[in-house]
């Protein structure tokens, strides 16, 4: 008991060092953007990489590899964020208030484009979590009904669902999965074999939190598809990540927040609802300004009364900055620096474990080494070396962007250290 005690006491003073020093980086001013962003003439080129870390406010003394849970916004999205809310400070009047209402419909079209659906299918919403809840609650599905989920959903689209089902009496079946499946095609048979005649929806994650499997999204939803099951993916961990068409992987509704691998203002999300599907699905939210009128996305399911309109405005700075680089270029990059990741940890750890195997992930990272409790790598990863990682009953890093391969070798070294 002493030893945890004189433990928690060393950490808890390291961090309090940590953020002292922190503090003590002086803050960039926000107007100052180093170099414009453009596509990169080498994906390669490490200092085209470099140069977009640059684009972030974080010292040189931190390593933000979390992106799995919260990014940080770049200069463009900060600077229009600052700014609105200082402009909101000196004058709240309707008038002035009426431009977020074009910005909002910018903000629809540059997210239905990125998303290759139809402006009229999107909805901006605060979060993952809201996307997931309008869906959970705005069918009306009843006793003898199905609902297929997997058993490593976030609990906005798992224990939602079944405290629907206590209210409503539709049943709720979960899928598990194998802790390291032998291919996609496996998974894809599982979600096959589970799906029955009762089934009305099936609703999983894109790409697992927890265990970092991607799920063969595509096929699942066309299986579901020929069988008129609708289909809800959460795209927490691919949304802004992966270059995907909505369109084309089929789903009839997916969801997403901005503030994870879309480096987006903070509380905004996005919610994804098929045309064809639009009519069925009850608002849970009806304020000033709601329409009445099913047929778009938005009105129909994104009026929420008053809420701070300094981070919306800052979506369409959000979509171009990531534009601006490229979605497949993002996509090549996150995979490239998640391979490099897990080489250099089996290099420089001998008996590291992976919690998935690799050609099932993408862009998150789940270990645990021999020598130590995931809870204290991750403990002193942030105390003795400023990197921000998770504790998920494994190390959980998920490096994105404007990480740089320095990055990687900076928090390999510190994990070796760590382990002994």
């Amino acid at each position: 008991m002493k030893d945890n005690l004189n433990h928690r006491r060393d950490f808890l003073r390291k961090l309090i060092a940590g953020t002292a020093a922190t503090l003590a980086v002086p803050a960039t001013v926000l107007a100052e953007t180093p170099e414009p962003v453009v596509p990169p003439v080498d994906a390669s080129d490490e200092k085209y990489w470099e140069m977009i870390r640059r684009q972030f406010a974080m010292p040189p003394n931190l390593v933000m590899m979390n992106a799995a849970n919260l990014c940080p916004p770049p200069y463009p999205v900060m600077q229009v964020v600052q700014q609105t809310l200082n402009d909101l400070g000196k004058d709240v009047s309707f008038q002035f208030r009426d431009k977020f209402d074009v910005i909002r419909q910018t903000s629809l079209q540059k997210l239905s484009a990125y998303l290759g659906v139809g402006q009229d299918e999107v909805c901006i919403t605060r979060n993952t979590s809201e996307g997931n809840n309008i869906i959970v609650n705005g069918f009306d599905f009843k006793a003898g009904d199905e609902v297929l989920l997997w058993t490593e959903n976030h609990p906005s689209n798992h224990e939602a669902w079944e405290h629907r089902a206590k209210r409503l009496g539709f049943t709720v079946k979960k899928i598990s999965l194998p802790a390291h499946p032998a291919s996609k095609e496996e998974i894809i048979q599982l979600f096959d074999k589970a799906m029955t005649a009762r089934t009305r929806m099936v609703a999983f994650s894109h790409i697992s939190n927890h265990n970092a499997i991607v799920i063969p999204a595509r096929e699942i939803c066309a299986i579901a598809r020929s069988r008129n099951i609708l289909t809800h993916v959460d795209g927490a961990q691919s949304f802004g990540f992966m270059d995907l068409g909505l369109k084309d992987l089929g789903c009839d509704s997916y969801s997403g927040s901005m503030h994870k691998w879309l480096m987006g203002p903070f509380e905004n999300g996005v919610l994804y609802v098929r045309k064809e599907v639009l009519s069925r699905l009850w608002p849970q939210i009806i304020s000033a300004g709601w329409e009445g009128v099913n047929q778009k996305a938005d009105p129909w399911l994104g009026i929420v009364g008053q809420r701070n309109e300094a981070t919306p405005a800052a979506i369409p700075e959000c979509i171009d900055f990531h534009l601006a680089i490229g979605k497949k270029t993002v996509e090549d990059r996150v995979r490239h620096l998640n391979r490099q990741l897990r080489a250099r940890l089996q290099e420089r750890i001998p008996g590291v474990k992976f919690v998935s195997p690799e050609p099932l992930t993408a862009n998150i990272t789940l270990f645990n080494v021999p020598n130590q409790s995931d809870k204290v790598v991750y403990d002193r990863l942030y105390a003795d070396y400023g990197i921000a990682s998770a504790s998920m009953g494994a190390v959980r890093l998920s490096p994105t962007i404007y990480n740089t391969m320095a990055e990687i070798e900076r928090v390999v070294e510190a994990v070796a250290k760590i382990n002994g």
